[in-house]
């Protein structure tokens, strides 16, 4: 039976929550990771942060975020890239060199290989290396060759408190952003910038209607995507710096956006009409498959 459009975004923002299967193998492969790398490094403390700790990660679940804060700070007298390189030797003779990446700021490390039948719960985790400072974390930055700061509590501080000014519907909309995004071919690098974009665009009273917020939210973020987006907790480098300093990035994300706005447009307009069916293979076509029909 074919669903009206509020029941076909329910069943959408249900399919986009981790499930109590995906948190215990978060769960696992963060102890997992933990208890190899305990045998390189004296560890102070470890914790997923993340998308996945402000409970705005999508699914299926890649590139969960594990902080693991290391005692040594002799690291912080080198270049960044050093820590990342002892961490990617650490994992690698457990998960293979092939499944173990350094990243700009993270080694990654993939599960999302044939046959590993727990991989089908987690596919990546990125494993940030970071030293307390303070209230803050220090954390590497590849590219720029730079011991950055940053502070996740304040980032999931202001994710529910957006949440909740929203009728707790602004994490629910994220998620939904954050879907559109990967099946796009991911336009907004990284998707936190989503995040940070939302805590000023999705703000106010909720007016109850989740396509019109959609379809606000990319109006707008096309409008003000060329701005420097800064760090919520006021740290680091800008958010949106990975956009601007790539060649053609903003252009695609900027056109990536005014689509997105033109769709849920028409899907709007679809939907006053009747056209039910037609509403809904138009939103089916803006964020895939998970958003079913019926």
């Amino acid at each position: 039976m074919m669903l009206t459009v509020s029941e076909a975004f329910d069943k959408f923002s249900s399919r986009l929550e981790i499930t109590e299967t995906e948190e215990k193998a978060a769960s696992r492969r963060q102890q997992d990771i933990r208890a190899l790398l305990g045998d390189t490094f004296a560890i102070d403390d470890d914790f997923l942060t993340g998308s996945y700790r402000r409970e705005t990660k999508t699914k299926p679940l890649r590139d969960v975020d594990i902080m693991i804060v290391l005692a040594d700070r002799d690291y912080l007298d080198r270049h960044p890239r050093n820590v990342l390189a002892d961490v990617e030797a650490a994992l690698a003779p457990n998960y293979g060199q092939n499944r173990v990446e350094p990243d700009r700021r993270a080694v990654r490390v993939d599960f999302d290989v044939v046959g590993d039948v727990t991989g089908l719960d987690v596919v990546s985790f990125d494993v940030v290396p970071a030293f307390a400072d303070d209230v803050n974390y220090l954390i590497p930055d590849d590219v720029l060759g730079e011991w950055i700061s940053t502070n996740p509590k304040v980032h999931a501080e202001k994710a529910t408190a957006a949440n909740q000014a929203f009728a707790k519907q602004w994490k629910p909309l994220v998620k939904m952003i954050k879907s559109w995004n990967g099946q796009h071919g991911n336009p907004i690098d990284p998707s936190f910038l989503i995040e940070v974009m939302a805590l000023d665009i999705m703000t106010g009273p909720w007016g109850s209607d989740r396509p019109r917020e959609l379809r606000q939210f990319f109006a707008t973020a096309h409008d003000r995507i060329d701005e420097r987006w800064r760090d919520p907790a006021g740290l680091g480098p800008d958010i949106s710096d990975t956009l601007h300093d790539t060649p053609g990035a903003l252009e695609a994300a900027r056109t990536a956006l005014r689509a997105a706005e033109q769709t849920c447009t028409r899907a709007i307009q679809l939907q006053s009409s009747g056209r039910i069916g037609e509403a809904l293979d138009t939103w089916q076509g803006l964020f895939g498959s998970a958003f079913a029909k019926s």
